[in-house]
């Protein structure tokens, strides 16, 4: 058995990863819910593990939280797993698979005059290209009601200015453990061809992309996205 440590991404709680939780067979599944960004928190996080395999999912904001502490950390792991996530939130000049900084900074002052119309604004972009079963749509704003209820504008806004300001490009060269990149077809946050730049630039990475599916596979296709992550699991 290994353990899998699931990361949640921005503005975002733990439970996003309910069909994960008792999904994944015969894995142990810990869902922490972080606390902001701050540089040492995942490395912290994962010194109380206990020894044998671990694999460490990153979600959107997950991912970079990953990659901008991936020196000391990945002698901890025995693999990553990238869910819809990016190196480069935002795009620039040389990497044009971001989100346009226009968008990025018009996000950011909506956030800021009004936060709550604003990110329940950002929810609906996570999966508004899919067709959900009655299930999921419930089930999903259950979550969202969950992570509004708690959540802390402030706190929320210190992390978007930390993506918007991370570039972990540099980075990928020097991952040297398997990895396993998911995207859907269709994410409209973090694109799927950024997750097509990572692959490209970890030798030996599986890239799983899966159609006619936004920024939240691990929710709206959790039976595939589960399987996908088993056998990872399993395989190394």
């Amino acid at each position: 058995m290994a353990e899998i440590i699931f990361l949640h991404g921005w503005s975002m709680k733990s439970d996003v990863f309910i069909r994960q939780r008792r999904s994944v067979g015969g894995h142990n599944v810990v869902t922490p819910d972080l606390k902001g960004t701050f540089t040492g928190q995942i490395a912290d996080l994962l010194s109380s593990r206990n020894e044998g395999k671990l694999f460490l999912a990153g979600w959107s904001m997950g991912v970079s939280m990953i990659l901008s502490e991936l020196e000391s950390i990945q002698s901890l792991v025995t693999g990553l797993i990238f869910l819809s996530g990016t190196p480069c939130f935002v795009a620039r000049e040389n990497f044009p698979y971001g989100m346009r900084p226009a968008i990025a900074r018009r996000l950011y002052r909506d956030l800021e005059k009004d936060f709550l119309p604003a990110w329940e604004g950002f929810t609906e972009l996570l999966t508004h290209t899919e067709t959900l079963d009655e299930e999921t749509k419930k089930a999903l704003k259950s979550v969202f009601a969950g992570v509004k209820n708690v959540l802390e504008p402030e706190q929320a806004l210190a992390d978007l200015n930390w993506l918007y300001q991370g570039d972990y490009r540099n980075k990928l060269k020097d991952i040297n453990i398997p990895l396993m990149i998911i995207s859907g077809s269709q994410d409209r946050i973090c694109f799927p061809e950024a997750s097509r730049y990572m692959s490209e630039r970890v030798p030996g990475s599986a890239l799983h992309i899966i159609n006619d599916t936004g920024h939240m596979p691990f929710f709206t296709r959790h039976g595939e996205v589960n399987r996908l992550i088993r056998d990872f699991a399993d395989g190394h």
